[in-house]
């Protein structure tokens, strides 16, 4: 595994996350008033609640307006780190990004578009951010990439805590399915379309066989399958999994893109000399280290970089 990958999948993971434009056009730069500049280049009154939304699509939580302002900055710097050493994404990068999101989400790139302008984002504000992600991960990985390395004690060492663990590992394969609903839509469609996630999970039996059915529910997305070891899920996520037998759907929830059900393809024990289980602990530890790294030179160039505040804004007012 090289050593671009980890952070790289955190990038794209983060991809349907929150974003913005980091060098934004003239036209752009004019939306809002600037509260704030990093190293001369703008933060307005439109960038924020844009990243307040996108962050709360992502994280399913509320965000204040001073959380993303935060976040726009360290995104500023960041990407001002990966042009000074020229390794800032392509356009083309990120269209790709931006067209394997999509494609996770089960539309093409023109629907993600009206998705994400359902939620009240701009496309090309999503597209921001990911140029951002990506453009950190590249210079992460440049500088530092080659300095990480697992060595046979330390997996070893990882694959016994799993082990020790009182739950024995599983592997989960599963999909999810969507039903679009605007973030907007009255209580009578949510519940419309609430009514058809549960007559769908009365009759889905086997992912092999009745994933099709989606295709004639309108407005609907299958995402792409996700192979996921207990070790890395939530407890509250892998009590519904385990509630939820191999073959079936699990309840509908409601999230920020409409109705979500999961389908259970398949859930196996993972035997400890697994070469799934080594690969997965070993991509865990060097992506852990990555993180640390990416913490550590993120706080090292705040500390250098040159904020600046304007019309009254400053750390804990954003005033818009």
């Amino acid at each position: 595994m090289g050593p671009m990958r980890p952070l790289l999948s955190l990038a794209l993971a983060t991809g349907l996350s929150a974003g913005f434009a980091l060098a934004p056009s003239p036209a752009a730069a004019q939306e809002g008033r600037v509260l704030v500049t990093v190293s001369g280049v703008p933060i307005t009154s439109f960038d924020i609640p844009q990243r307040q939304r996108l962050l709360q699509l992502r994280e399913h939580r509320s965000v204040t307006a001073q959380q993303a302002l935060e976040d726009l900055i360290n995104d500023r710097i960041k990407f001002a780190e990966a042009r000074r050493f020229r390794v800032e994404a392509t356009e083309a990068q990120v269209n790709a990004a931006y067209a394997q999101v999509a494609q996770r989400s089960g539309i093409d790139p023109r629907g993600f578009d009206q998705v994400l302008r359902s939620q009240g984002i701009e496309p090309r504000v999503y597209k921001g951010k990911l140029r951002a992600d990506l453009s950190w991960s590249n210079i992460v990985a440049a500088r530092y990439g080659r300095t990480i390395f697992v060595t046979d004690t330390q997996l070893a060492d990882g694959l016994a805590r799993r082990r020790a663990s009182a739950d024995k590992p599983m592997e989960y394969n599963f999909r999810s399915i969507v039903l679009l609903v605007p973030a907007t839509a009255a209580p009578a469609v949510v519940q419309r379309r609430l009514a058809e996630a549960n007559a769908l999970r009365g009759r889905f039996n086997s992912c092999a066989t009745d994933l099709e059915q989606v295709n004639r529910i309108p407005d609907a997305a299958v995402r792409d399958q996700v192979r996921r070891l207990s070790t890395d899920l939530s407890p509250e996520f892998r009590r519904v999994l385990d509630q939820t037998p191999a073959g079936k759907l699990t309840p509908p929830s409601r999230s920020q893109q409409g109705i979500e059900l999961i389908a259970i393809c398949s859930k196996n024990e993972v035997r400890a000399d697994d070469t799934a289980a080594r690969n997965q602990v070993r991509e865990e530890m060097t992506t852990t280290e990555m993180q640390r790294i990416a913490r550590d030179y993120l706080a090292r160039l705040r500390r250098t970089a040159v904020i600046t505040y304007h019309n009254g804004a400053g750390p804990g007012r954003t005033g818009h």
